[in-house]
């Protein structure tokens, strides 16, 4: 297959995958379907929980066996998630068992699929094109949401039922495309000899020794996990400021979706800043400057700050991304990615608690801006470690 269609068939599966109706409401069904306020962070904290404890032995499983079937077990996993929910009716225990499927999906397909991504474009000497895929793959990734969203706050209006059925089709649509994302791995030339196959625990020994030996793994992994994970758990407060500035609730889902679509656009475009290092401390103090500018909210109309300064991150995620996958060298690439999103997730839960006792002490859009501060010492960080000789960006 053509590195054209091959990556065709990826974005394709990176959209379907996130082109989920029910994205738009399903916390707000949780609560119609009678479970309380409390129940309901138990829902999200056991979600984060168990999608650290799943993420790295499901990295471990695409480096033993073929990526492809992975990313094809994926979204049936997912799917079950929305086939529990529409039985539940009320049932917590029957909700918790979607989230375990949902995040057993999510850690399936999350370091697979950039280890994949990644070796083809090795395998076809595009390495150096790498950022702009990955661009365009998170692209397709967020045009999947903001769609998504959009799409399902006009179906359930309608029907919730409805919303978790038709958020269905795509999954079963992405499992079939991945049939065709091969594994270049498995690919070898007739003169290549034949490798003893490592055992299954190797892989967490490899993943291991990539982060005691790159000093330049720790750094970048330490910039996306700590530093750019700011703005990714703050984004679940979102519906708690937009009600603070008074944006009205119709408004919301378009909100959300404009983020997204800006956001894609934003990652399509990262590639083009690549070479200058000097952004992975800027753009942060630029972030962290439009969140304390929100933080002052008294209008609607401050809801555009808080959006840009998403979309002004953009390039960053893409850009450290990049690095990080150009960086590692051993051969345990998807469980490596999976120490990373772990360390996302852990961070992320730490923050979230953080983030929200904040809130409750000083108020919702102080702790947003007290989020933008915490980007002064991530710049000084960054300058710190280039001044070392270590890059969170190409």
């Amino acid at each position: 297959m053509s590195l054209r269609r091959f990556l065709g068939l990826y974005y394709a599966y990176a959209f379907l995958f996130d082109f989920i109706l029910a994205y738009a409401f399903y916390t707000a069904l949780f609560e119609l379907e009678g479970l309380s306020i409390t129940q309901i962070g138990l829902l999200l904290a056991f979600w984060s929980a168990t999608a650290i404890v799943l993420e790295m032995p499901s990295g471990a499983l695409s480096d033993h066996f073929d990526r492809r079937w992975l990313l094809v077990a994926a979204p049936l996993f997912k799917a079950l998630t929305f086939l529990f929910w529409i039985v539940a009716a009320g049932n917590f225990w029957l909700y918790a068992a979607g989230f375990l499927f949902w995040s057993l999906a999510q850690a399936l397909q999350s370091g697979s699929r950039e280890a994949l991504l990644y070796e083809r474009m090795a395998h076809d000497g595009r390495t150096g094109d790498y950022d702009k895929v990955l661009g365009r793959d998170n692209a397709a990734e967020e045009l999947g949401i903001g769609f998504g969203a959009l799409l399902g706050g006009l179906v359930a209006w309608l029907s919730f039922d409805w919303g978790l059925w038709l958020s269905i089709p795509p999954l079963l649509l992405a499992s079939a495309l991945a049939f065709w994302l091969e594994d270049v791995r498995k690919l070898k030339a007739p003169e290549e000899p034949e490798q003893a196959p490592a055992g299954y625990l190797s892989h967490f020994v490899d993943a291991l020794n990539e982060f005691r030996h790159q000093a330049d793994l720790r750094f970048v992994t330490t910039y996306i996990a700590v530093g750019l994970v700011v703005f990714q758990l703050i984004e679940e407060f979102d519906q708690l400021y937009f009600l603070a500035v008074g944006l009205p609730v119709w408004a919301w889902g378009i909100a959300a979706a404009a983020v997204e679509f800006l956001y894609a656009g934003a990652s399509l475009f990262a590639h083009r800043l690549g070479g200058r290092p000097w952004l992975a401390w800027l753009l942060p103090l630029l972030g962290g400057a439009l969140l304390i500018a929100a933080s002052i909210g008294t209008t609607p109309w401050f809801v555009l700050m808080l959006c840009a300064a998403y979309v002004v991150m953009a390039p960053l995620n893409v850009l450290a991304e990049a690095r990080f996958q150009r960086v590692m060298e051993g051969k345990s690439r998807a469980t490596t990615t999976s120490a990373l999103v772990m360390a996302e997730n852990v961070s992320g839960i730490v923050g979230t608690l953080a983030f929200g006792a904040l809130a409750d002490r000083v108020g919702i859009l102080p702790a947003y801006g007290w989020a933008g501060l915490v980007m002064a010492p991530l710049a000084l960080w960054v300058i710190y470690g280039q001044r070392q000789g270590r890059r969170a960006t190409d």
